[in-house]
């Protein structure tokens, strides 16, 4: 992990944001696009920063494409015990969440109502 490409990588406020919905449950594109109320295109070229500063990982699931935080390591361990603190309790995070939380709600029901 290089330290200054990592700061710099989370001296967004929208890579705040996804980093903070990644570091609960992996998320496809479209999906962070619904919930931080983003063009899918702004998501993604933050995911590719976000990717290339080794902060999150991409992993392909049918046509969806899938990214968790990377936080591997002592380093990436202890900065993302630190975002988690860092992001409870605050209002931006703590909606987006529970936005997330919302959103998937919806959709275990329509895919239950689909069976």
């Amino acid at each position: 992990m290089e330290l200054p490409r990592t700061f710099r990588a989370l001296a967004d406020p929208t890579r705040l944001r996804i980093l903070n919905l990644l570091l609960n449950e992996p998320v496809c594109v479209c999906d962070l696009a619904a919930t931080l109320g983003l063009p899918q295109p702004l998501v993604s070229r933050h995911l590719a920063y976000l990717r290339s500063a080794g902060l999150v990982q991409d992993r392909r699931s049918g046509t969806r494409v899938n990214y968790s935080a990377a936080l591997g390591g002592q380093k990436g361990q202890a900065l993302g015990m630190f975002l988690r603190r860092a992001f409870r309790g605050a209002a931006p995070f703590e909606e987006d969440l529970r936005k997330r939380r919302r959103q998937t709600a919806e959709n275990l029901i329509v895919i239950g109502e689909a069976s």
